[in-house]
């Protein structure tokens, strides 16, 4: 254990508190978040190569050496992991910079223990509706505090600042749709992948809309499809999970597949780590004082005006459809249908006309 700090009472001492955010705030955010991206961007071309030091080292530890074969896959599994990877990176994201939130506006330390961010960050409540829950009351109770969150004290809230918070008050807000939506459970997708991978993720998937039927013989010519011709709805890889909506909604077991952009999850995923970063530097400053030890990674550069709408645009984000009836019998469930961006597309697919066609040139 590195840090020097021992057991010393049934709860945290001020002196351990100290101790504990001191190492905490030496963390940088932003380089995490920013490292683990340019990672998942390298790995999705397909010529990556891992170190050969490290590989080799890899199969000794194995017992394997020379056995290249097993870690044989093909390049599309990899472009599909990656997929998979930058959805949990997201995730992460999304709340790491809601439970800091909790930690600077709501959390309360337990009785007889010293305040401390790190330690609130760790004893946040497991259910994330009540980290939400806890974060609104504390802004509906001091329209400022998101204001304190991202700018030093004394800064003048105006012209680009404006904007800045703006901004980072929509990607904050955004966080919290990823992590509790319920008309596309996109964070069921998360705990899917995280317990035990119960999901299907796929990289062979094409669903696309066309406006010509096939030919006679099933044939269907690549003239049909193209701009203004036919509208793709999945063209990236595909993740499929099975989710049960919370209670109160009185659904049954639903199938969601979503289209996973790997570089707009990853734009996502920036722009929530920086948020995170801005409010990471003014809490270290609050912490240090004004003499702010080597390590501190420094305030990042606010993006002004790149809201997630712009980001994730008029594409395609996922769709839903029913698997069981709701438990009751009786209530309908709700209408199947593509999903984008706050908004929704009912739209049933008849798989029992479905019909077998080969593309070909012409």
């Amino acid at each position: 254990m590195h840090l020097p700090i021992q057991a010393q009472a049934t709860t945290l001492e001020p002196e351990q508190a100290t101790i504990l955010d001191d190492e905490f705030f030496l963390s940088d955010p932003l380089g995490h978040f920013s490292a683990r991206i340019t990672m998942l961007l390298e790995a999705s071309r397909s010529d990556y190569q891992a170190s050969p030091e490290v590989e080799a080292e890899f199969f000794r530890a194995l017992g394997l050496e020379g056995a290249d074969a097993a870690l044989h896959f093909d390049v599309k599994h990899r472009r599909v992991q990656v997929a998979v990877d930058a959805l949990s990176l997201r995730h992460q994201a999304a709340e790491a910079l809601t439970r800091f939130i909790y930690a600077r506006v709501a959390a309360t330390p337990r009785s007889g223990d010293a305040a401390s961010i790190w330690l609130a960050i760790a004893d946040s409540p497991t259910p994330m509706i009540k980290v939400i829950e806890s974060n609104k009351e504390a802004f509906d109770a001091d329209q400022h505090r998101f204001l304190q969150l991202i700018f030093p004290p004394g800064t003048v809230v105006e012209g680009p600042a404006i904007g800045a918070a703006e901004t980072a008050l929509e990607w904050a807000n955004h966080a919290v749709w990823l992590l509790m939506n319920d008309e596309l459970s996109i964070n069921a997708a998360h705990n899917k992948l995280k317990h035990g991978l119960a999901a299907s993720a796929r990289g062979d998937v094409r669903i696309e809309f066309i406006t010509t039927p096939p030919n006679e013989d099933g044939t269907i010519p690549v003239s049909a499809f193209g701009e203004g011709k036919s509208m793709p709805l999945f063209d990236r890889p595909m993740l499929t999970y099975l989710s049960r909506p919370p209670r109160e909604l009185r659904q049954g077991l639903e199938a969601v597949s979503l289209r996973v952009d790997l570089s707009v999850v990853l734009a996502e995923t920036w722009m929530l780590a920086t948020v995170y970063a801005a409010m990471f530097h003014i809490a270290a400053r609050e912490h240090y004082g004004e003499s702010l030890p080597e390590g501190v990674a420094p305030y990042p550069t606010l993006v002004v005006g790149r809201l997630p709408e712009h980001v994730i645009g008029g594409q395609p984000l996922g769709y839903r459809s029913a698997v069981t009836l709701p438990p009751d019998g009786t209530t309908r469930p709700r209408p199947s249908g593509v999903f984008f961006y706050k908004s929704f597309w009912p739209m049933k697919i008849d798989f029992e006309s479905k019909t077998s066609g080969i593309v070909v040139d012409g």
